[in-house]
């Protein structure tokens, strides 16, 4: 599942940087190359988890490509408490949510895009909430999301990916909780359990 999430992610990050050649922005192009880089050395070591805090860094180094492609129409948000930094959380969840809100998201509307990266506990469960400021879901996308539909959509398949893949950790009252903001855009919760030491994952229930 992992492996399925990350052609997705490197197709359209070239994608990104070769808008940058476009443009002939040649000192923001390596800076990308080299991010980009970073994040892919990332996904393919051994270890299935990162702490947040490594997590929050690829998300940078992520959303500094993004940046780079929709300048000042796009602001990303991290409220994240430090205490929380040593929680351990499984690799790549966070930047095809990102990369969610910014093509189905942020890049829908006219004004200027913002995604907000909001992270919190119960003492039990870490909540890590990924919102922006689009047109939000569609009804029968929440709909057929709730279904938990085994069929692969069509559209935000890192979605259902990355649901598949927490539940499969850590069972199914773990996972995504989608909605839509009171006022507008989409809000995407991954909650999972806290833990802060890294440990084998053994099959849901066991």
């Amino acid at each position: 599942l992992q492996a399925q999430i990350n052609p997705h992610f490197l197709y359209n990050t070239l994608n990104c940087i070769s808008g940058l050649i476009d443009m002939d922005k040649k000192e923001e192009c390596h800076h990308a190359l080299n991010a980009l880089a970073d994040i892919e050395r990332m996904s393919l070591k051994g270890k299935p988890f990162n702490t947040l805090e490594e997590t929050l860094y690829y998300v940078k180094e992520y959303t500094y490509i993004q940046k780079l492609r929709f300048g000042n129409n796009l602001a990303i948000l991290i409220d994240i408490p430090k205490s929380l930094y040593n929680c351990y959380i499984p690799k790549l969840i966070l930047q095809p949510l990102i990369e969610n809100a910014v093509i189905h998201g942020t890049s829908k509307i006219s004004g200027n895009g913002i995604i907000a990266i909001l992270g919190s506990t119960d003492g039990v469960d870490l909540q890590i909430c990924v919102k922006d400021n689009g047109p939000g879901f569609s009804q029968e996308f929440m709909e057929n999301f709730s279904k938990n539909s085994q069929q692969k959509p069509s559209t935000a398949y890192g979605i259902y990916n990355i649901d598949k893949r927490l539940k499969l950790y850590y069972g199914e009252d773990h996972g995504l909780i989608i909605q839509n903001n009171e006022n507008n855009g989409a809000c995407v919760m991954i909650r999972l359990p806290l833990r802060l030491v890294e440990k084998t994952i053994e099959k849901a229930g066991n």
